[in-house]
């Protein structure tokens, strides 16, 4: 249980078919940690009854897409989901016959989706609730710091779901939940909008053959895991997560498909304006691995500073640069999209931001991070924070040191005149060696490392101890 200086993150994400056992993974874990508890099936359940009794069928798409929008749906988050149509109570009515039966047709049209996806939302808003469905880690809740997907075996489920029937009085036949739920699975995995899958940084949990307080504990940990993950990354232990309400976003759709053409075809361009308005120089004191998990870690003086380092590692390493989230506005946001960075709420406990480093380290790409958090206003190099250490050490990536002198001479129109001198140095890679569960001390070891890098490859003007000159120099 994280304690009371490490906030539970919220809100917790919890997906897999029917019967694999979401709602009784999610009220329990409600109780213990004092959440709310949203059963999203149950929203799609309550507008099947209201479009049953309205006698509209599910192949009328636009009749149910008008009603789904003007429909007046009360949802009581607490540990038993409560609905009400137009005030009236319709909870005991979500598990009839002809609601089971008929709730993925409705629940596969796109309007209605929609409508239920906002409401959704707005709920989890309202933070520390957790919500169970077949998309919520994947559509409704995409930045939900923990994702759980849950699944067992079409056979096990069924006995589940039989043993459910029974207790409630039903006729128990495990036949018929073995035919309903294989139906359900084909119809909410090959549905075009928000078919059931797993997010890719979701925690898949197989409970054919555990226990419920097996499954419950593996949750458990995960969450821990995270509030502890948030608490380190953000310097403080004590800074509550906030991952509710909008956030900005990396490029996404079609924008994602021009991001490594963008990366790439800007090198040349921004190695012509260094040339022409800047006395530009690389300097190199170690090789930059070729492959694998790699993170690339600089001083940071200007708001140019990655695209400038970014050109100065040059091929075959795309570096995608974690970046606060006030530059994903506007033009120049289109811009930073396009250049393949991600949004970082700084000075907080962004765990959506450290899941999306974490994921692109485990695909074994390149990241790139400022560990000041910030851009200096005297030049001189302040303490990194542990976030960067911290996501090193989880997923084993490399830690490339870097340098950076005479960016912040980049100003205005005067640049031009001036043609300040602008260095990058790359050091030499620090090896990590991967840790599930750092300790304190480890994060504290690495920060000290990569602080001592970086400024090994500055001058004492920039906070720095560097005094030679070494390494294979280009422009």
């Amino acid at each position: 249980m994280p304690s009371s200086s490490q906030p539970v993150p919220s809100p917790i994400a919890i997906d897999g078919p029917a019967a694999s056992g979401k709602t009784t993974v999610g009220r329990a874990l409600a109780r213990e940690f004092g959440f709310g508890f949203l059963d999203t099936g149950a929203m799609y359940r309550a507008f099947t009854v209201a479009a049953i009794e309205a006698g509209i069928p599910a192949s009328d798409t636009p009749a149910c897409e008008a009603l789904a929008s003007q429909l007046v749906m009360t949802t009581e988050v607490s540990l038993d989901t409560r609905i009400l149509l137009d005030g009236t109570d319709v909870t005991a009515r979500l598990r009839d016959d002809d609601v089971e039966s008929s709730v993925s047709e409705y629940s596969a049209i796109t309007g209605v989706r929609t409508a239920m996806v906002a409401r959704q939302r707005e709920l989890a808003a309202a933070g520390q609730v957790i919500l169970a469905g077949r998309d919520i880690g994947t559509v409704v809740l995409p930045d939900a710091p923990v994702k759980i997907f849950l699944t067992a075996s079409p056979e096990e489920r069924a006995k589940r779901r039989g043993a459910q029937s029974e207790a409630s009085g039903g006729p128990g036949s495990v036949d018929k939940a073995h035919q309903d739920i294989s139906g359900r699975d084909e119809t909410d995995s090959k549905r075009e909008v928000s078919p059931l899958k797993p997010a890719a940084d979701a925690l898949v949990l197989d409970s054919t053959a555990l226990s419920e307080a097996e499954v419950l504990q593996k949750a458990r940990d995960l969450i821990v895991s995270r509030a502890e993950f948030a608490a380190a990354a953000a310097g403080t232990p004590d800074t509550a997560t906030k991952t509710g309400g909008p956030r900005a976003a990396a490029a996404s759709g079609w924008m994602a498909k021009l991001v490594s053409p963008f990366y790439w075809g800007t090198q040349y361009p921004i190695r012509l304006i260094l040339f022409l308005v800047t006395r530009w120089s690389v300097s190199r004191d170690g090789e930059i691995p070729p492959e694998g998990p790699m993170i690339v870690v600089a001083n940071h003086l200007n708001f140019v500073d990655p695209p400038i380092l970014g050109t100065a590692l040059g091929r075959p390493r795309r570096v995608r640069f974690m970046a606060k989230a006030e530059l994903f506005r506007g033009p120049v946001g289109l811009l930073v999209k396009l250049y393949g960075a991600f949004p970082v709420r700084r000075f907080d406990a962004d765990v959506a931001a450290m899941l999306t480093a974490e994921r692109i380290l485990r695909q074994g790409g390149a990241l790139g991070m400022f560990p000041e958090g910030t851009r200096s206003r005297d030049g001189q190099m302040a303490r990194p924070h542990p976030g960067t250490a911290l996501i090193a050490l989880r997923s084993g990536a490399t830690v490339v040191p870097c340098a950076l002198t005479g960016t912040e001479r980049i100003k205005g129109v005067r640049v031009f005149l001036r043609r300040p001198a602008i260095a990058v140095r790359i050091g030499e890679p620090i090896p990590v060696e991967r840790v599930k569960r750092p300790t304190e001390a480890q994060v504290s070891q690495l920060t000290d490392a990569i602080d001592g890098a970086i400024r090994a490859l500055l001058p004492a003007a920039y906070g720095g101890t560097y005094t030679g000159s070494s390494g294979s120099s280009r422009q």
